[in-house]
């Protein structure tokens, strides 16, 4: 059930990512010091999903690690002053992949609780101190 979730939620991510990969080919051609970026960082990616479906979160985190350097570069060096239709698929694909991840964390803790989720929400009402 958790893969699937995962995997469910990590579509809307791959759907901007291909669009995104596509308008680089038909709006903004990029150099191929650029494609190896945008192919270290789908490497990158491809680890996050293939090792959150795994529940290897130390591979996880240091495959996010990996993804935030090879993003940074290639916001600041090949980014600057890009078209806004690319602009729009960038801040879409990164709403999209945060979605992927909270929905693995919330994943990860349902099932370490075996999906119960009047359980769940006991234990977070009692943390929040009654407040939910």
């Amino acid at each position: 059930m958790r893969s699937l979730i995962l995997c469910i939620s990590f579509a809307p991510f791959l759907h901007y990512a291909i669009k995104d990969n596509k308008f680089h080919f038909t709006g903004r051609k990029v150099s191929r010091i650029e494609h190896l970026l945008h192919a270290a960082i789908g490497l990158t990616l491809a680890l996050v999903l293939s090792h959150a479906v795994l529940g290897n979160h130390l591979v996880v985190l240091l495959s996010l690690a990996l993804f935030a350097v090879a993003g940074s570069i290639d916001e600041y060096f090949f980014h600057r002053a890009i078209p806004g239709e690319e602009s729009d698929l960038h801040a879409k694909e990164h709403l999209a992949l945060m979605a992927f991840l909270i929905v693995s964390l919330i994943t990860d803790y349902l099932q370490v609780n075996h999906w119960d989720f009047k359980a769940v929400w006991l234990n977070l009402r009692e943390a929040s101190g009654g407040r939910l």
